[in-house]
């Protein structure tokens, strides 16, 4: 049976009261592709190429986290068919006025779908929004159609607008739904599905499921570790309860805990995260999702961020085409990153801003590193009275200790 995939393309908002106007973030590769690169990319039909990895960098309060709840929360409404309650658009849906935003995805059966939203607050004690409007056009490519073309809608009549569903239709349909799923069901899509991990950023937990946690990533975070396990013991009313079972090499005693609190005791943070992150990983790659990572370098040494970013450009890995899309404060992994269409730069004047490193006027023998930290493209450094302020604060500070 032929198995029609639904790809996220692109991503505009407008009149967010923290995004600047039409700020956009996209898969689609804007740079040259070449032989020594192709395989970092996945290739649709043409022209039409997007990358498998992004990486969000920018300096603290610029906005990294916020874009991935907002791209999180959209996915998880449109495609997956969650109501807004139930997303991370909860955490990014602020302010009086209305917010439009606009999400474009790829059928392999060669049609782009772009999805029109506009979210307004309702005007009751609970304040919460709901969908005000919502159009859905479509248009069939071919091999031909250039990336300007690609996401040019003019003249093309909406295939669903929400104001013109029928009576049954509308008394179905919550108002915090979206009419996409309609979309999906018609045309038995399997979107790509979207995995949040922005959960384990700063909380420490092991999340992997059932069974024997590969000996492969254990030895790779920890060599001392023989092995462990999680089981999950039936009780009453259908409900479960982990046990974890942890060995250590060269120890002849096994210790068992049904509170993983007892055994974070034992496990450093950078292992815990990276079991539960490399299961949520081979997750994404089995079915060729969409993961989001905030600040993949968190708590890992270089080697194992470099192979969690390795799984998603390696083709022989990465075999369904899934894609990471992760934030850093870690500048140096960007000299790592080949293509300059992997890579945004966040910077907050005023308003979040996104800037695509490939469109940026930068010289290609400069390194990538060194052009973010020394402010080149502005605001991707810390402000240099605001440091000089702190830096004046903390001597006062200490001497007033004395």
């Amino acid at each position: 049976m032929n198995k029609n995939k639904l790809y996220f393309l692109k991503l505009e908002i407008q009149n967010h009261p923290l995004f600047e106007d039409d700020l956009e973030f996209s898969l689609v590769s804007d740079a040259r592709v070449t032989s020594n690169t192709s395989d970092r990319l996945t290739h649709f039909l043409g022209s039409l190429w997007v990358n498998n990895l992004i990486t969000l960098v920018g300096t603290n309060a610029t906005g990294k986290t916020t874009i991935m709840k907002l791209l999180i929360g959209i996915l998880q409404t449109v495609v997956m068919g969650k109501s807004i309650d139930q997303t991370k658009l909860t955490d990014v849906l602020i302010g009086n006025e209305p917010i439009s935003v606009t999400t474009y995805f790829y059928g392999t059966d060669h049609v782009v779908y772009k999805d029109s939203l506009v979210f307004k607050l309702k005007k009751t004690l609970s304040k919460s929004w709901h969908i005000e409007s919502e159009t859905v056009y479509q248009k069939k490519v071919t091999v031909n159609i250039s990336k300007k073309k690609l996401f040019d809608f003019k003249n093309i009549k909406p295939e669903l607008d929400r104001k013109e569903l029928g009576d049954l239709a509308s008394s179905i349909l919550s108002s915090d739904d979206s009419i996409f799923r309609a979309i999906i069901s018609k045309n038995k899509y399997y979107p790509q599905i979207p995995f949040d991990t922005l959960f384990f950023t700063d909380f420490n937990a092991l999340m992997y499921g059932s069974g024997n946690v590969p000996g492969e990533i254990l030895n790779f975070l920890d060599p001392t570790i023989e092995y462990l396990k999680i089981e999950n013991k039936p009780e009453g009313s259908g409900a479960t309860k982990q046990l974890f079972k942890l060995k250590f090499k060269g120890k002849d005693t096994e210790i068992a805990e049904n509170d993983f609190t007892t055994i974070a005791k034992y496990l450093s943070s950078g292992t815990a995260k990276g079991i539960t992150l490399y299961g949520e990983v081979i997750n994404a790659l089995s079915v060729g999702g969409i993961i989001f990572i905030d600040e993949l370098e968190n708590h890992f040494n270089h080697a194992i961020v470099d192979s969690f970013i390795e799984y998603f450009t390696n083709p022989k890995i990465n075999i369904n085409r899934a894609t990471l899309v992760f934030s850093t404060h870690y500048t140096e992994i960007l000299d790592k990153i080949e293509r300059t269409d992997e890579e945004y730069i966040t910077k907050r004047e005023g308003k979040i801003q996104l800037q695509r490193y490939s469109t940026a006027d930068v010289r290609s023998d400069l390194n990538k590193a060194d052009v973010f930290e020394s402010d080149y493209l502005g605001g991707t450094a810390p402000d240099y009275d605001a440091y000089m302020a702190l830096k004046k604060a903390t001597e006062k500070a200490v001497k007033m200790d004395e």
